[in-house]
């Protein structure tokens, strides 16, 4: 019989067969000292639990502290920043015990919210995370950019830039969904996993970073794999879209997310004629829509104090009864463990939650994984009601579509 445990990661007991576990899975190059220096640094700056079986380290979980903006009001994130599990301790239960274990810490740190980038739908779904929206993978040829601006000469950024980098991203333009990671550990350690790196940007007068772009160049003549990009104003983006112009000398594709903000197409000569170009793999051009990321809520009330929506009229206010199933996977005793139950909710410039239930009230019946995406704006009313993951009347579901008029979540990083 297995033996199974969870617990917090001790970096003197855990840290060889946190790498080992990280080797097995190709998260990283077996015996490459870089690589496993920057797992060790994102270790010291983040949250993480170990999943034991029979008494060997099996299964690791990461999380780094954040932000998510929702509208005006920035709200405390935990980023479920790995999940890794070792071919031996696959189908064991480590993963999904110590995923809810490191939600349920960051819950009772005070991050309001967890969200994490999913490899595939439906796993991540039993702890209560719904989808983010479809977001656009363009690939494109660089030199189709129809830009009206010129690039200055840009400087070169490294990892020894990642403090400036981490900077600017933070500071950077932020909309509905934006992410900020706080954690500086995080950001390095993803510049030192990214291959081939190349980083160009622009520093003001007094030498801070405010806008670049980093990413990967496969080849000599790409794809450049876009990673990250930040900009403070619209000329600024408008900079560095002629900037990734100026690539097409050179690469014949660039790949990226399409950043918060901007319609993509709008920046792209013949748009059409490049989706129906015939290439496949690799170089195929065009966009494909996917939602790679999911999120959900932690503490209901404290969220909704903090959500003030654009509207002048009388608040929505409805009973909710709310299913949580990340209770399952935790330990009976003690803790956080999760926001089931029944809430009266209004929603409104001011919005609240509170235990409980009114008489003449309308009734909503959500898990947590519709309610959050209802609640970033993710999906509409009755597409979430479609999917099954929300039940209400045909007038609430409208009047929830009426109130929930917010700008699709983008959280211009990828995570």
């Amino acid at each position: 019989m297995t033996n199974t445990i969870i617990r917090p990661y001790d970096s003197e007991k855990d840290e060889k067969a946190v790498i080992r576990i990280w080797e097995e899975t190709r998260w990283i190059d077996r015996g490459d000292e870089n690589d496993a220096a920057h797992l060790r640094g994102m270790l010291g700056g983040s949250r993480a639990l170990v999943g034991e079986l029979d008494g060997d380290a099996e299964c690791v979980t990461i999380s780094s502290p954040a932000s998510i903006r929702h509208l005006r009001e920035d709200i405390p994130l935990g980023i479920v920043a790995a999940v890794t599990t070792s071919p031996r301790g696959r189908r064991a239960g480590l993963a999904s015990r110590a995923t809810a274990g490191l939600v349920q810490q960051d819950a009772e740190a005070g991050m309001m919210v967890s969200a994490l980038g999913m490899f595939e739908q439906g796993f991540y779904t039993r702890l209560g995370f719904g989808n983010g929206p479809s977001e656009l993978r363009w690939s494109f040829d660089p030199s189709n950019l129809d830009v009206d601006a010129r690039a200055g000469i840009p400087v070169r950024i490294t990892i020894e830039d990642s403090e400036d980098v981490h900077r600017a991203m933070c500071k950077r333009a932020l909309r509905h969904g934006g992410v900020c990671i706080q954690s500086h550990a995080h950001v390095r350690a993803d510049m030192g996993w990214t291959e081939n790196p190349l980083g160009l940007g622009y520093r003001d007068a007094g030498g801070e970073l405010t806008h670049f772009v980093w990413g990967e160049m496969k080849d000599e003549n790409g794809p450049f794999v876009l990673v990250k990009i930040a900009w403070r104003e619209p000329e600024q983006l408008r900079e560095l879209l002629a900037l990734l112009k100026g690539f097409g000398d050179q690469a014949h594709l660039v790949k990226m997310i399409e950043p918060a903000g901007l319609q993509l197409q709008d920046f792209i000569d013949r748009p059409l004629r490049e989706n129906n170009t015939p290439k496949e793999g690799e170089w195929r051009k065009g966009a494909e829509a996917e939602a790679w990321w999911q999120a959900r809520i932690n503490d209901l009330a404290g969220c909704l104090q903090r959500t003030s929506l654009p509207q002048s009229g009388a608040a929505l206010a409805f009973n909710l009864h709310l299913d949580d199933p990340i209770g399952r996977f935790l330990p009976s005793k003690g803790g956080w463990k999760g926001v089931g139950g029944d809430y009266v909710v209004e929603l409104g410039a001011a919005s609240s939650a509170v235990p409980g239930s009114r008489k003449g009230l309308p009734s909503l019946h959500a898990g947590i994984a519709g309610f959050t995406r209802l609640w970033l704006g993710c999906a509409e009313a009755s597409a979430i009601a479609a999917a099954g993951q929300i039940e209400a009347s045909s007038q609430l579901l409208d009047d929830l579509e009426t109130t929930l008029r917010m700008p699709i979540p983008r959280t211009g990083c990828e995570f």
